[in-house]
């Protein structure tokens, strides 16, 4: 019951806050401008990351008491990561300032004892951590391109993860879970196609970071060995690690920057494939839904009675990332339907940057 209420008491929090943020936004003129290689063209309020936020750490707040050590580093932690996001947002940073950051933020909740296990060298373990995190911050800084992506993606994400710690019946880390999906899933109300606002980098980052951060927390995993410690979080997560390897590639290959911005996401190439905006994001979905449930069976029966499901999602994402990347090479020079026109781009600042976050 305490699950359930959390839940709701963080979805109805968010859907409020996030109608507030609009207004905020409005008002501090804070909008997401459009470009001409990016994806959206019309301005759109990006604030919704303080919603998003402020439905996490309200409820946690309330909870406080209830939450041990590294529960509590894991909303320390992602608080300077949100603030480092809003930063952004209103006074674009360079991207390697960004990144410092981000490394810094890391190694400190990685110092403090989240870690991925996986050797029994203390050191290579930090490396992992320091990596897996911010990898996943970033992933899901460039996954926010298109409404209700990053957001549909988190809810999903954040439904296993809980699921997991039901399962070992770790109620303080399922309640951490509980309010992160309520509060992104108020969020999606207002930013599912066509949104009216999108979560920034606030939000992105922040919800990159705790999702990454709920992998590190609690004993559960390592009573099952590498099946709990890596694979399941990764097929959990599948999806904005798919994107962020698609776009690394695909920019490297081009001679461009990963820090630069484009209309080269895997949800854009969708669309420019034939999809319609809303089919690619159910697309990607569904895409996350499967690695999910293919990462719950690999916890409940073992890695070895999955692995030959894992190897054919691997194929058949690999397939799928050859065959949009060969849609470019350069989506900026390809126009897009102007039925596709009210499309969001990866969450920027309201003014113009370089970066594509």
């Amino acid at each position: 019951m305490t699950l359930a209420v959390s839940g709701l008491l963080a979805l109805v929090l968010s859907v409020i806050l996030t109608a507030c943020c609009k207004k905020l936004a409005s008002r501090l003129q804070a909008f997401d401008v459009p470009r001409a290689d990016r994806w959206g063209r019309e301005p759109v309020p990006v604030l919704g990351g303080v919603a998003i936020f402020l439905a996490v750490l309200i409820p946690n707040l309330f909870f406080f008491s209830a939450l041990d050590a590294p529960m509590r580093i894991l909303l320390a932690g992602g608080s300077v990561i949100f603030v480092l996001g809003l930063v952004d947002d209103f006074r674009p940073l360079e991207p390697r300032t960004k990144l410092v950051v981000q490394v810094l933020v890391a190694a400190a909740v990685v110092g403090l004892g989240l870690q991925l296990r996986l050797t029994s060298y203390p050191l290579l373990n930090v490396t992992i951590s320091l990596v897996w995190v911010v990898g996943i911050v970033n992933a899901f800084n460039l996954l926010d391109n298109m409404d209700g992506l990053a957001a549909g993606i988190a809810v999903i994400a954040g439904g296993f993860r809980l699921v997991l710690f039901l399962i070992d019946g770790n109620g303080p880390e399922a309640l951490m879970a509980v309010i992160f999906i309520g509060a992104t899933a108020g969020f999606l109300v207002h930013n599912r196609h066509p949104a009216s606002i999108y979560m920034g980098d606030a939000g992105s980052l922040f919800v990159g970071f705790y999702l990454a951060g709920l992998s590190l927390i609690g004993d559960w995993p390592y009573s099952r060995g590498i099946a709990s410690v890596l694979v399941v979080p990764v097929l959990i997560l599948l999806v904005p690690i798919f994107e962020t390897t698609l776009v690394t590639v695909t920019r490297r290959l081009t001679h461009r920057r990963i820090s630069e911005g484009g209309r080269d996401h895997a949800s854009h190439r969708l669309v420019l494939l034939g999809l319609s905006e809303q089919g690619a994001v159910m697309a990607l979905y569904a895409v996350a839904l499967g690695s999910g449930f293919l990462a719950l069976l690999s916890y409940r029966y073992g890695l070895s009675r999955t692995a030959v499901l894992i190897v054919f999602l691997g194929l058949g994402l690999a397939i799928l990332g050859v065959r949009l990347a060969a849609v470019g090479p350069d989506l900026d020079d390809v126009a897009r339907p102007e039925s596709q026109a009210d499309g969001t781009r990866s969450s920027a600042s309201p003014t113009e940057v370089e970066t594509d976050r």
